[in-house]
């Protein structure tokens, strides 16, 4: 018999889908659920870690990708599954993988026993899913960290937008496993496990979560006209095409920064640092999804 343990965001899950995974549970027989509400989205990991020693083979996180993020760093490597009821406002994970939004259709998942395996990536010591990190996308997380909750995915946009005008590039030397990559002034630095983002957006056209390796894109586009023709080239899937893109992949990338930048992971500021080094661990997630992802 299946035992679940929901994990939920208390500031991310409304009380309305909260009924219906309730309920939905209660229909399968698994009304009996462990149910464990946090404040904020790291305390995930150890409410997962606590639910797993109880005894708990199934964790349901419920809240944004920080949420997944810290919930997934317990289930990593445990007999346990994850499962994701998206309730943030980008939920590139669920995204990423077509993962259903439905309570009805998460707790049929569960039940029908529907899982893969996938990668994880680990930077500095901490687990992530989707991507990390530094120069533009890292300075806008964090520019619109006070006001997603109130404008949601705008307020990505806005912040976007404010960097791409003001601003700068950072020298960067960048090593793939081993070799040199990339050296001088870079605006961006991204590594992904998935390529696939929020609206159908495509940062990595030939990523996948199975296959082993991290994919790393240095963009050095600077002001309005080169980001422009950057995400130009980006929509048309064809990011190798641009004079500002370097894209490639690895199982160990290695960044050195000429000075401390913000860095993100999933979507969530996590301070500054000088030196990023990304590692993939592969097959390390078991997940709740469908047959085909």
């Amino acid at each position: 018999m299946t035992s679940i343990a929901v994990v939920a965001h208390r500031e991310k899950l409304t009380t309305s889908s909260a009924g219906d995974l309730k309920s939905a549970l209660a229909r399968a027989g698994l009304g009996d659920a462990l149910w464990i509400e946090i404040k904020k989205g790291s305390a995930a990991e150890s409410a997962a870690r606590r639910a797993i020693k109880q005894g708990a083979d199934v964790i349901i996180a419920c809240g944004g990708d920080g949420t997944v993020r810290a919930a997934a760093s317990a289930v990593a490597h445990t007999d346990a599954a994850l499962a994701v009821l998206p309730a943030g406002t980008a939920n590139l994970f669920a995204t990423g993988l077509d993962l259903p939004a439905e309570p009805e259709k998460i707790v049929e998942l569960i039940i029908r026993g529907d899982r893969r395996t996938i990668d994880t990536g680990i930077c500095n010591g901490l687990r992530f899913n989707v991507m990390g990190g530094t120069g533009l996308d890292a300075a806008m997380i964090a520019q619109a960290d006070d006001a997603k909750d109130s404008l949601g995915t705008w307020a990505y946009v806005r912040a976007g937008v404010k960097e791409a005008r003001t601003g700068h590039s950072v020298v960067a030397k960048i090593s793939v496993d081993g070799s040199a990559f990339f050296e001088g002034d870079a605006s961006c630095v991204l590594v992904g496990n998935l390529g696939r983002l929020k609206g159908g957006f495509i940062a990595f056209p030939d990523a996948s979560p199975t296959d082993g390796v991290l994919d790393i894109a240095v963009l050095t586009a600077t002001g309005m006209r080169e980001w422009a023709s950057v995400m130009v080239s980006a929509v048309r899937g064809k990011q190798e095409t641009s004079a500002h893109v370097h894209i490639g992949t690895g199982t160990k990338i290695r960044v050195r920064l000429e000075k401390k930048q913000l860095f993100e992971l999933d979507g969530g500021d996590k301070g500054r640092t000088r030196k990023l080094r990304f590692d993939v661990d592969p097959s390390s997630l078991v997940i709740c999804a469908p047959a085909a992802i």
